[in-house]
């Protein structure tokens, strides 16, 4: 990723290694799908982020049902979300399973 790159200064969670990623159409922003595995919390969870300074004036819960919307997140799926206004990004995380062993 360049230093133009909306999603150039994104931090995965400790010790997370990105298995699948690719960008996509959220309606009028730019989506960031990740697939990651988490050893440290012993996890493999999917992720939509979304760059808080391409969404300017919108609010979280706006962000979050665009994301519900995204045909990413089942509908009845749980959803968790990280908004780290300081580093730019709106994270969410679900699919949420534990690792195999």
């Amino acid at each position: 990723m360049t230093e133009t790159d909306p999603f150039a200064r994104i931090r995965l969670p400790d010790s997370g290694e990105i298995l699948e990623e690719h960008r996509f159409p959220l309606f009028e922003y730019t989506g960031l799908y990740q697939k990651l595995r988490v050893p440290a919390a012993g996890v493999q969870v999917e992720s939509i982020v979304v760059s808080l300074e391409e969404a300017a004036g919108r609010d979280t819960q706006y962000l979050l049902n665009l994301v519900v919307a995204s045909g990413y997140v089942a509908e009845d799926a749980d959803l968790t979300f990280r908004e780290n206004r300081a580093g730019g990004y709106l994270y969410t995380y679900f699919n949420i399973q534990p690792l195999e062993t």
